[in-house]
């Protein structure tokens, strides 16, 4: 059993958020399913070329009166624990 991965917010106060990544969108990523005789079909993804939407076990998206979505990232800017978990799927 995997531990989990502490959401990456920050609140202004600099506080860190105290729950947990519970979900990651990714936009604009490209799928393929590709077929050969020796292994049949295949399935890999690609990096995407936007970027991801995280969400929060306590809080969504962290969207407020004053940012929409507060969890919206690029691969660069993602936890090292969630690039694993991307990078193994």
């Amino acid at each position: 059993m995997a531990d989990p991965i502490p959401c990456p917010f920050v609140y202004s106060t600099g506080k860190r958020c105290t729950g947990h990544v519970a979900k990651v969108e990714a936009y604009k990523a490209d799928l393929e399913w590709s077929f050969d005789t020796a292994n049949g079909w295949t399935f890999s993804a690609g990096e995407p070329r936007s970027h991801y939407h995280v969400f929060c076990s306590e809080k969504g998206n962290h969207a407020g009166v004053m940012r929409e979505d507060a969890l919206k990232l690029y691969y660069s800017q993602l936890p090292d624990a969630l690039k694993q978990v991307i990078n193994q799927t």
